[in-house]
């Protein structure tokens, strides 16, 4: 089984369910945002989707399974590369100058389990803050809080680890999820996944009652708590559903992202059949249903699942599985889809609107716009995307790179 579990086998565990909703408090507001503002619109002609290209130029290399690269708003520069044994790594003007923060001896990882997020406080200058996620021993999904003594210290201190949420995760070792970050409303928001095996047979991703194959919305600067659960979000005032729930349906999200205007993209892996990439915009995220596993995609997987009345969130794009869907076009094929990021940079402002992407298993990535996607370059065991403090693109590959990425004209 690959790094993101392409399921073959059902799953026969009982339903897992977490602990009741009650307990939490709810906060009324976040005490802080991000900042993020819309692009400046730009007079530059956007550079025609079906004649853009992506490029791949290697920045370092020698870091061990990264699975995901990210910056700070510190000032430095630094970019930041999880490895999924449970190190973060600083990159600098192309060198790997050292360690972060090094917490191995809790991490279980292997498989898909690992060290699996990174969020930085948008006000890191200040408050010197980050999260992070990794799987424990017994499987299951920590988020937790660790601090630096000032905005350009060169590691994060390990003493100051606070666990702030754990997501069971019972049975199987693979679909956590795991991805963290903040919108522009400043709230943390994480993805888990619907609690493995294949076919999600305790049906977790449709079950409010769980935190497992969900979209959660926090906010962890909740005075007095180490995080609470928005009073805006679907589920807040119920008696049974759990609070921190923000949209449900999903079944790996193991990358996704926020534009600049607050629209969240979603990379989804499926089943055995069929990849998607979802677009929801901040206005109508609110409570949405994804369809797992009611559906995988665009097509029906369990319908027995599916409920009358209920709105399902359709995929902006599908990618199908060539070993399993007949006809499959090679420009359609993924297996493991690695969601990724729409480009705001100023690098290539002709490519400014354009969502890039990519596919574990194929080492695929191909860029996206008004409904048209590029040819595929070739960029073998992408494993996650991530921006610099200028939102410049970047990917990392199991083996150990860390690419930039950019536009061209073909």
């Amino acid at each position: 089984m690959h790094l993101l579990g392409k399921s073959v086998v059902v799953a026969t565990a009982a339903a897992v369910l977490t602990l009741g909703a009650g307990a939490l408090p709810v906060a009324t507001g976040a005490t802080w945002s991000n900042g993020s503002t819309a692009a400046t619109p730009s007079a530059v002609v956007p550079l025609p989707i079906a004649r853009t290209r992506l490029t791949t130029t290697l920045v370092a290399s020698g870091l061990v399974a990264p699975v995901l690269v990210t910056s700070a708003p510190d000032g430095t520069g630094r970019l930041f590369v999880v490895e999924q044994a449970g190190r973060i790594r600083t990159v600098l003007g192309g060198t790997v100058r050292g360690t972060y923060l090094d917490i191995r001896r809790l991490v279980n990882s292997g498989g898909e389990r690992g060290m699996l997020g990174l969020a930085f406080a948008p006000d890191f200058a200040t408050s010197h803050l980050l999260w992070v996620t990794y799987t424990r021993a017994d499987g299951a999904l920590v988020l937790a809080r660790y601090s630096v003594t000032s905005t350009t210290a060169s590691a994060a201190r390990a003493s100051s680890a606070t666990t702030v949420l754990v997501v069971p995760h019972p049975g199987h070792d693979n679909h956590n999820g795991g991805y963290i970050g903040f919108g522009p409303d400043g709230y943390l928001y994480l993805g888990t996944g619907d609690g493995g095996g294949g076919g999600d047979s305790p049906n977790n991703a449709q079950n409010v009652r769980s935190l497992l194959g969900k979209m959660l919305r926090l906010n962890v600067r909740c005075a007095g708590h180490l995080y609470c659960s928005p009073s805006t979000n679907p589920y807040a005032s119920s008696a049974t559903a759990r609070h921190e729930i923000w949209m449900t349906g999903l079944r790996n999200p193991w990358r996704w992202s926020f534009d600049t205007n607050g629209t969240q993209w979603i990379g989804d892996v499926g089943q055995n059949a069929y990849e998607e990439i979802n677009s929801v915009p901040a206005a109508s995220a609110k409570g949405r249903n994804f369809g797992w596993s009611c559906r995988e995609g665009l097509h029906s997987y369990r319908p027995e699942r599916c409920r009358t009345g209920v709105t399902y969130v359709s995929p902006v794009l599908e990618f199908c599985h060539p070993d399993s869907v007949s006809g499959c076009a090679a420009k359609r094929a993924a297996e493991a889809i690695i969601g990724g990021f729409v480009y705001r940079g100023a690098a290539f402002p002709a490519s400014r609107g354009t969502y890039v992407l990519g596919d574990y298993v194929t080492g695929h990535i191909w860029a996206y716009r008004n409904g048209v996607l590029t040819p595929a370059t070739n960029l073998p065991g992408v494993s996650g995307f991530g921006l610099d403090r200028h939102r410049e693109l970047y990917a990392v590959t199991l083996s150990g790179g860390l690419y930039r990425i950019g536009f061209r004209s073909s």
